[in-house]
């Protein structure tokens, strides 16, 4: 059965994580914390699946700060023109993910001493491998979680060449295969089934529970969110947030 294989694809990917990851994420919450101590931030980039998965959540860190950029223009050519216009966009575009996130990482409230997490499963996006370099250069640390052997199949749309993985501080595989997708299933013309969102959910709260023991070792309190769907749920997050302000954890 598909999903019986599912299961054990998964069950291979994150015994390997756990294996072979404990040592990169364990260096990654104690720059956390190590940041944390000296009153800096936690912020993370995802361009892709799991955005969502870090923030406001039930036991999550108030402390994480996603990262958001946007950058659109809406015009669009006369049919005559269209294949110049799209060519010269093609060169552009390049040019344009590097330079927006310098400006990004600027315009943001990523400061020296800060640490960053970016996402990625691939590595390969000029805009991911920008925004790692920028906020590197302001002074931040940057975690990236991706997938090495993913990264290490596809060519770089960065101008330098190079992947997620060759320019982050700590870089965490999430062990997965080249593609994401896992299973082979007869009558569907690609793999299915991608198990990234699943390791990296595995290792987002192995990461965040690290952090928060390197924390309470060095004397912080950092806070965390509690479920509104519990009785005190609201007004315990209000309390939080309101210290959070205060503290900054």
């Amino acid at each position: 059965m598909s999903m019986d294989r599912w299961f054990e694809c998964c069950d291979e990917i994150l015994a390997r994580v756990r294996s072979t990851q404990a040592h990169a994420i364990r260096r990654a919450a104690e720059m956390i914390a190590e940041a944390a101590q000296a009153g800096g931030g936690l912020h993370i980039y995802d361009t892709g699946h799991c955005q969502q998965e870090p923030l406001h959540r039930a036991g999550g860190l108030l402390m994480i700060t996603p990262l958001r950029v946007s950058f659109s223009v809406d015009s669009r050519p006369a049919r005559r023109r269209a294949a110049v216009v799209e060519q010269r966009q093609a060169g552009l575009r390049r040019r344009t993910d590097e330079t927006a996130f310098d400006i990004a990482v600027e315009r943001s409230g990523l400061a020296p001493g800060d640490v960053l997490i970016v996402n990625s499963v691939s590595g390969k996006i000029a805009s991911v491998v920008q925004m790692a370099l920028a906020a590197k250069r302001l002074g931040a640390q940057v975690v990236a979680i991706t997938n090495v052997t993913y990264s290490q199949a596809v060519a770089s749309e960065h101008s330098s060449g190079k992947h997620l993985y060759e320019v982050a501080d700590v870089v965490i595989d999430n062990c997965g295969v080249v593609g994401d997708a896992v299973l082979d299933v007869a009558g569907v013309d690609t793999r299915a089934a991608p198990t990234s969102g699943v390791a990296f959910c595995y290792i987002l709260w192995a990461l965040v529970s690290e952090a928060i023991a390197q924390m309470l070792a060095r004397g912080l309190k950092p806070h965390v969110y509690r479920s509104i769907n519990l009785p005190d749920g609201e007004q315990f997050n209000a309390r939080a947030e309101a210290e959070y302000r205060e503290t900054g954890l």
